[in-house]
């Protein structure tokens, strides 16, 4: 590889937010192969030890290779997770391989700083990016980590919302930096409260599944690839509203009238904010009524429900049949506290966001299919898509992008005879395909009011100028 492209490589390590690798220290020379690396689990044991390859692994004494310092110091080590970079040190001069990596992400931010071909406001995103994560880890080892919502977090990246997309390069930046979020920032609602903590030393079996040391899950090692978390419970809680809750000796008075000053159909029974004893629903103060007129309160306290308690970060396609079964469950959160309720009627809720856009993206994609199909023949589209560097199969298996590529083609816009301007077309339609994927990919956020305004527009415009 010759400098200049090695030194774009590095550079799109920290832009794109890959996960810096072995390799990229070999490639930027501040590792070596045949280097020693030691990992000492305990003061006063004997350490243990990896060599690396030129391939960028490292090699056990016996033998294995692994492609992750975090996987090897586990093997090595008889652990469940180690955050490796932190543990293993360079021989002779004893820096961690997480020391390397930082030196290599600033390289990259001054590199891309000095980068003339690119626009002054990226290379700056990207200095100020790498300055919040190195401060936020100074703040984390000094025992005050940063805290902040999730969306003020995201800010960082420019972002005013979650994609499967982003949020996998802000997990990578923050791994790069041997930093996490407790709650984990892709679990929980853009109001929520998190925390930036550095990823333990994990020098004993308890701290390496539990990563915040106080009851919180186990997340990824720092050089992992990136879990797609998908929908979770945290995602469906509201940001607005604490959990209403009795205590096992309420009455039925204090109960009734929590459930109907908010209009709910149940309410949880705690004994403290860690323990859910059970529920009172209308349900089960009817069916404890109807069974003795006498009956108490502690009587209609549904004590199954105790068992329906689930973790923030669950998905929530794992708990479907159980709220169908049901029709509400508890949410624990990252400290284990009860704080949540969640319902059948939340789950329709949901989904109810993302049902508009679905719907107004599969009109405009059978509005620009037939427009396509009524205008041009097969080999026209082919060519155009062809020139675009995409192929073409059939009208019926066309994607957004593909429509992209017909309408930008100068000769097929201008047999549309429109009177409008390709070049704006067709960034609201980039606009429009990137809304279409974070709907499909079922997004944790809800789409925005002034993008669904955005597909409305559209579909109508088409649908003037079609007809």
């Amino acid at each position: 590889m010759s400098n200049g492209s090695s030194s774009r490589s590095r550079r799109e390590l920290l832009i794109n937010g890959r996960r810096v690798r072995i390799a990229d220290l070999i490639d930027a020379g501040l590792l070596a192969a045949d280097t020693e690396l030691t990992f000492q689990q305990r003061i006063g044991e004997t350490p243990y030890r990896a060599t690396v390859t030129a391939g960028g692994q490292l090699r056990l004494p016996d033998g294995r290779e692994f492609a992750t310092p975090s996987r090897a110091a586990a093997e090595v080590a008889g652990l469940i997770a180690v955050p490796g970079w932190a543990v293993w040190r360079v021989q002779p001069s004893g820096q961690t391989l997480h020391h390397l990596r930082v030196k290599l992400l600033k390289d990259v931010a001054e590199e891309v700083a000095a980068d003339q071909a690119r626009p002054h406001e990226e290379a700056e995103a990207v200095r100020r990016r790498f300055s919040v994560l190195e401060e936020a880890r100074t703040e984390a080892e000094k025992g005050t980590p940063r805290t902040l919502t999730v969306r003020e977090f995201i800010k960082h990246w420019g972002l005013d919302d979650r994609d499967r997309t982003t949020s996998a390069q802000i997990d990578a930046d923050l791994a790069n930096h041997g930093l996490t979020t407790i709650p984990d920032f892709r679990t929980v609602s853009l109001e929520k409260t998190i925390r930036i903590l550095v990823l333990p030393e994990g020098d004993s079996d308890d701290a390496a599944t539990d990563v915040a040391g106080d009851g919180v899950e186990a997340r990824p090692s720092d050089d992992e690839e990136s879990v797609d978390v998908g929908l979770t419970l945290g995602n469906l809680l509201p940001d607005d509203m604490s959990l209403a809750w009795v205590s096992p000796t309420a009455s039925f008075e204090e109960a009734i009238t929590a459930m109907q000053v908010d209009d709910f159909s149940q309410i949880a029974v705690l004994t403290n904010p860690y323990t859910l004893h059970g529920a009172v629903s209308w349900e089960s103060i009817a069916a404890a009524k109807h069974r003795d007129a006498k009956a108490t309160f502690s009587d209609a306290v549904d004590r199954r429900a105790a068992t329906r308690v689930f973790d923030y970060n669950v998905r929530l396609l794992d708990v479907l049949e159980t709220l169908q079964q049901n029709g509400f469950i508890f949410v624990r959160d990252d400290q284990r506290k009860i704080t949540g309720i969640i319902t059948a009627a939340d789950v329709v809720r949901k989904y109810d966001e993302t049902a508009t856009p679905f719907f107004l993206i599969g009109e405009i994609d059978q509005e620009l299919r037939q427009l396509l199909q009524n205008r041009f023949d097969e080999e026209t589209v082919r060519q155009a898509c062809s020139s675009a560097g995409s192929s073409f199969r059939s009208f019926d298996s066309m994607s957004i992008g593909q429509y992209q590529a017909v309408l930008d083609n100068p000769d097929c816009w201008r047999q549309l005879d429109w009177p409008l301007d390709r070049r704006v077309f067709i960034k609201r339609l980039d606009q429009l395909r990137k809304i279409r994927n974070n709907v499909m990919h079922f997004n944790p956020d809800p789409v925005r009011l002034t993008d669904v305004g955005k597909l409305r527009y559209f579909l109508n415009l088409i649908r003037r100028y079609s007809r």
